[in-house]
């Protein structure tokens, strides 16, 4: 669902702003490092996730001697309604939500309406960061297109703390067979899951992947987190030794991750500091186009398009995001010659303000 109406308000230089973005097609904002374009799209990621994507302070997050920072929107849903969504997070880390005119029990309300995808200048973390970037990139996708996926997680979830706890001794051994049996059911269904939606992306990523390097010779190996030549069960009795000295859980899928290879060599490792960056791109593209075909649009936030990359690979990204038919951000400190057909807005940010320019 596009995002239609925007309010920020206390949000690092971001006094009081806001725009009404366009539904469909580019929404550029330009101006200099340091005017605040990147916090505007901070701001709708916030939104989404309820977290900031740049920091993890909320100090750091918070306007100097503001006691907190909100931000307000509104979303057009599938059938033409505005819907009102906005939050209020304090020094102290406290969250308050507002979804159509009532408390929202949960970040989770939001993300579904605001499917915010990022490629901003860390985005290659994707490809040489630790497993949990992947693990996250692959539950994101799952979180749309499974509506019982939060519920798997957060029972996943559950058992695995339990399980842990028991080994630490923190809650009687008796219970220690009870969850690990709970940790094994969701854990077989979550492997599946996942290796299914892999499956699934895999076509739309060697397309994209043909447009904008192109290169060939892609393969994706997935790691469920244990060996499955044998049964995740037996894999944990082996194991239970060990995992008692440790005080956790060592095999499962909060220890999955996927690999991509290039002719058989680690991607990571072939690529240029821009190829994987468009190699990422091509990654966020696919799980877009993937979750379209759940009839469901992502908003694209692209932050400082023409770092690492070459006015070639810039137009090959602009002409792929174009295609999408979707809600589009995009910051520079200039678009002077970002060319595209579609729909668009021009925003200029300067000292926290923001101004359309028409």
């Amino acid at each position: 669902m596009p995002l239609i109406q925007l309010n920020v308000s206390k949000l690092r230089n971001l006094q009081s702003v806001s725009l009404q973005p366009i539904s469909q097609g580019f929404n550029f904002i330009e101006g200099d490092n340091g005017s605040g374009k990147t916090s505007l799209l901070e701001a709708i990621y916030y939104l989404s996730l309820g977290k900031s994507f740049r920091s993890s302070n909320n100090e750091r997050i918070i306007h100097h001697h503001s006691e907190k920072f909100a931000i307000f929107g509104q979303v057009l849903t599938d059938n033409g309604l505005e819907m009102p969504l906005g939050l209020e997070r304090s020094q102290e880390g406290v969250l308050n939500l507002r979804l159509n005119g009532e408390n929202a029990s949960s970040i989770a309300e939001f993300a579904h309406l605001l499917p915010v995808q990022l490629m901003d200048s860390h985005c290659h973390t994707l490809l040489d960061g630790g497993p949990q970037y992947r693990r996250k990139y692959l539950d994101w996708g799952i979180f749309y297109s499974q509506s019982d996926f939060l519920n798997l997680w957060r029972s996943f979830d559950r058992a695995l703390k339990q399980r842990n706890a028991a080994l630490r001794g923190a809650i009687s051994f008796k219970e220690l067979e009870i969850w690990t049996n709970r940790l094994v059911e969701d854990a077989e269904r979550f492997s599946t899951i996942r290796r299914e939606y892999i499956e699934k992306l895999i076509p739309f990523l060697d397309q994209f992947i043909q447009t904008l390097l192109p290169i060939s010779g892609l393969k994706m190996h997935y790691y469920a987190g244990w060996d499955q030549t044998q049964k995740y069960a037996h894999i944990l009795q082996q194991n239970r030794d060990k995992d008692f000295q440790l005080g956790y859980t060592q095999s499962g899928p909060h220890r999955a991750d996927f690999k991509i290879f290039i002719n058989g060599v680690p991607a990571r490792d072939i690529l240029s500091r821009g190829q994987q960056k468009m190699f990422v791109c091509a990654m966020m593209l696919a799980r877009g186009a993937l979750l379209q075909s759940y009839i469901k649009k992502p908003i694209y936030l692209v932050d400082d398009l023409p770092a690492e990359l070459d006015m070639t690979s810039r137009t090959r990204l602009l002409d792929l995001l174009s295609r999408q038919e979707a809600q589009i951000f995009v910051t520079a400190t200039e678009v002077k010659g970002f060319e595209t057909s579609n729909p668009m807005k021009l925003f200029h940010v300067e000292h926290g303000s923001v101004k359309e320019i028409t």
